[in-house]
Protein backbone atom coordinates (compact mmCIF):
# COMPACT_ATOMS: atom_id res chain seq x y z
CA UNK A 1 0.00 0.00 0.00
CA UNK A 2 1.52 3.28 -1.11
CA UNK A 3 1.04 6.47 0.90
CA UNK A 4 -0.22 9.27 -1.28
CA UNK A 5 0.60 12.39 0.67
CA UNK A 6 0.27 15.96 -0.55
CA UNK A 7 2.02 19.13 0.53
CA UNK A 8 -1.12 20.20 2.39
CA UNK A 9 -0.97 17.01 4.48
CA UNK A 10 2.50 17.82 5.87
CA UNK A 11 2.16 19.20 9.40
CA UNK A 12 4.55 22.14 9.67
CA UNK A 13 2.77 24.11 12.35
CA UNK A 14 5.73 24.68 14.67
CA UNK A 15 4.88 28.18 15.86
CA UNK A 16 2.62 27.18 18.80
CA UNK A 17 5.32 24.87 20.17
CA UNK A 18 7.99 27.54 19.80
CA UNK A 19 5.68 30.04 21.51
CA UNK A 20 5.15 27.63 24.42
CA UNK A 21 8.91 27.18 24.79
CA UNK A 22 9.44 30.94 24.92
CA UNK A 23 6.63 31.39 27.44
CA UNK A 24 8.06 28.61 29.58
CA UNK A 25 11.50 30.21 29.53
CA UNK A 26 9.98 33.51 30.65
CA UNK A 27 8.38 31.70 33.61
CA UNK A 28 11.74 30.20 34.56
CA UNK A 29 12.45 33.12 36.88
CA UNK A 30 9.51 32.18 39.13
CA UNK A 31 9.93 28.41 39.30
CA UNK A 32 13.36 27.43 37.91
CA UNK A 33 13.23 23.66 38.52
CA UNK A 34 9.71 23.06 37.23
CA UNK A 35 10.21 25.40 34.30
CA UNK A 36 13.45 23.72 33.20
CA UNK A 37 11.73 20.35 33.07
CA UNK A 38 8.81 21.88 31.20
CA UNK A 39 11.13 23.53 28.67
CA UNK A 40 13.02 20.27 28.15
CA UNK A 41 9.76 18.41 27.50
CA UNK A 42 8.51 21.07 25.08
CA UNK A 43 11.81 21.06 23.19
CA UNK A 44 11.54 17.29 22.85
CA UNK A 45 7.95 17.69 21.56
CA UNK A 46 9.18 20.23 19.01
CA UNK A 47 11.96 17.88 17.90
CA UNK A 48 9.44 15.04 17.47
CA UNK A 49 7.21 17.28 15.38
CA UNK A 50 10.15 18.36 13.20
CA UNK A 51 11.16 14.72 12.72
CA UNK A 52 7.57 13.84 11.80
CA UNK A 53 7.48 16.67 9.23
CA UNK A 54 10.79 15.47 7.74
CA UNK A 55 9.38 11.97 7.46
CA UNK A 56 6.23 13.26 5.74
CA UNK A 57 8.27 15.42 3.35
CA UNK A 58 10.36 12.39 2.31
CA UNK A 59 7.10 10.65 1.30
CA UNK A 60 6.01 13.46 -1.04
CA UNK A 61 5.91 12.46 -4.70
CA UNK A 62 8.77 13.88 -6.75
CA UNK A 63 11.10 14.57 -3.83
CA UNK A 64 13.50 11.91 -5.07
CA UNK A 65 14.20 14.00 -8.19
CA UNK A 66 16.65 16.88 -8.27
CA UNK A 67 15.60 20.30 -9.53
CA UNK A 68 16.92 19.74 -13.07
CA UNK A 69 14.92 16.53 -13.39
CA UNK A 70 11.80 18.25 -12.05
CA UNK A 71 12.20 21.15 -14.50
CA UNK A 72 12.69 18.74 -17.42
CA UNK A 73 9.58 16.78 -16.45
CA UNK A 74 7.63 20.03 -16.18
CA UNK A 75 8.86 21.13 -19.62
CA UNK A 76 7.89 17.77 -21.11
CA UNK A 77 4.41 18.06 -19.62
CA UNK A 78 4.03 21.61 -20.97
CA UNK A 79 5.03 20.46 -24.47
CA UNK A 80 2.57 17.58 -24.27
CA UNK A 81 -0.19 19.93 -23.16
CA UNK A 82 0.57 22.34 -25.99
CA UNK A 83 0.48 19.51 -28.53
CA UNK A 84 -2.85 18.25 -27.20
CA UNK A 85 -4.33 21.75 -27.33
CA UNK A 86 -3.21 22.10 -30.94
CA UNK A 87 -4.77 18.75 -31.81
CA UNK A 88 -8.03 19.75 -30.13
CA UNK A 89 -8.12 22.97 -32.15
CA UNK A 90 -7.34 21.04 -35.34
CA UNK A 91 -10.12 18.51 -34.76
CA UNK A 92 -12.57 21.18 -33.66
CA UNK A 93 -12.16 23.03 -36.95
CA UNK A 94 -12.44 19.98 -39.16
CA UNK A 95 -15.52 19.67 -41.31
CA UNK A 96 -18.16 17.32 -40.11
CA UNK A 97 -19.33 14.86 -42.73
CA UNK A 98 -22.95 14.08 -43.23
CA UNK A 99 -23.78 10.41 -43.20
CA UNK A 100 -26.05 9.55 -46.12
CA UNK A 101 -29.41 8.10 -45.16
CA UNK A 102 -30.52 4.91 -46.89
Amino acid sequence: MENNITVNDVDTDFLPLIHDIIKSSERENHEPQKSAQEITQKIQDLQKKIDQARSQIRKLPGVQYNSEQQLKAMDDLRQSLQMKRQLLLKYRHMYSFDVPKY
